[in-house]
């Protein structure tokens, strides 16, 4: 599969129940690092704050382990396909996929579908707090 012609495929593509943040994380996932991640269903009408307790509750979380944040502020260490949990304040409501050779994080909201953007562009528009996690391997 040619990376760069997946990943354009993907920008622009629209939000949906089926097809949220963790929807296409898990795609991409699957189709680039040969990872599965379960399925979450989102209800009716999902709240900050099921999105809140859902990433911080489910069982998935166990297998990833949080990067350590690099001593240099804004580098970035986590390896390519890391998982990016994305906070407004201090607890993650938004998830995403770094792409490290491309240096975005690929993810999608309501507003705006799929989107690549570099981490700057996310705090800029309020995603302050940006959590990288990497599998725990055994």
């Amino acid at each position: 599969m040619d990376r760069a012609a997946y990943l354009t495929s993907l920008i622009g593509r629209p939000w949906s129940r089926e097809r949220s943040c963790w929807h296409l994380a898990a795609e991409v996932q699957a189709a680039l690092f040969g990872r599965d991640l379960p399925s979450v269903t989102l209800p009716a009408a999902p709240t900050w704050r099921w999105m809140i307790d859902t990433l911080a509750e489910h069982p998935e979380r166990a297998r990833w382990r949080e990067v350590a944040p690099p001593p240099v502020a804004g580098l970035i260490t986590a390896p390519d396909g890391a998982l990016v949990a994305m906070a407004r304040a201090d607890r993650a409501a938004h998830a995403g996929v770094w792409l490290a050779p491309e240096r975005r994080i690929i993810h999608c909201d309501e507003s705006f579908g799929v989107q690549a953007e570099t981490p700057v562009a996310l705090r800029a528009a309020g995603w302050n707090r940006l959590m990288f996690f990497e599998p725990i391997t055994e």
